[in-house]
């Protein structure tokens, strides 16, 4: 998404940078793991693929993607390249896709999706922290269309994804049969209320 291009987000575990070209060969890699496929619903493309779904995803108006990276990585890396450093702390990423309510017109849905590859990098807080800075970004500074409420899809039988969303306050909306999921939500004034980040900085001029 154009508005979040040269954009990253500073917490306490993990760094959100926008998805770039120097990213896609290790993206690329984690989204050739059939466990990933899986976990994430999603069918493998080609390197060219997805260079090209990169470039889509940096220009659409509806979807937000950060990647996300260790910042006790980024931050001991020794090298001297921003790029190299980036691409050696990757350990995920973080979306939200934007769209109008199917059964309120008025109303605009922030569709989370959070992947965390490794599972060694797994229940160590890094997907929390990505959503709940995700989630103070788009309340904060996204304001054409304004999200009024967040939601899940997440494939039954994925506890750990379940526990996590529940946790930060999200609850069971329905069952989605046909693909296998089950949806959580949670309305924007439960996620101003709970305060869902802090101890953040978010860098609007982030120029590599």
């Amino acid at each position: 998404m154009k508005i979040n291009q040269n954009t990253r987000i500073i917490g306490q575990k993990v760094i959100l940078v926008p998805y770039r070209k120097h990213h896609v060969a290790k993206y690329h890699e984690w989204m050739s793991v059939k466990e990933i496929q899986e976990l994430t619903a999603s069918e493998p493309l080609s390197l060219e693929e997805e260079y090209e779904m990169q470039a889509k995803w940096q220009n659409d108006s509806d979807k937000l993607t950060f990647i996300v990276l260790r910042k006790d990585l980024f931050d001991a890396s020794n090298s001297a390249d921003i790029q190299t450093k980036e691409i050696e702390s990757m350990i995920g990423d973080v979306n939200c896709f934007i769209s109008v309510d199917f059964d309120e017109e008025n109303k605009y849905l922030g569709e989370l999706e959070i992947m965390i590859v490794d599972k060694n990098n797994r229940g160590l807080g890094y997907g929390s922290e990505s959503i709940r800075l995700l989630i103070n970004y788009c309340t904060s500074l996204l304001r054409d269309p304004k999200i009024n409420e967040f939601v899940v899809k997440i494939t039954e039988g994925n506890e750990a994804s379940v526990k996590m969303f529940k946790k930060l306050g999200f609850q069971f909306s329905k069952k989605i049969s046909a693909f296998n999921q089950i949806e959580l939500k949670i309305n924007v004034d439960q996620c101003l209320e709970l305060s869902l980040a802090k101890n953040f900085f978010i860098d609007s001029n982030y120029l590599i």
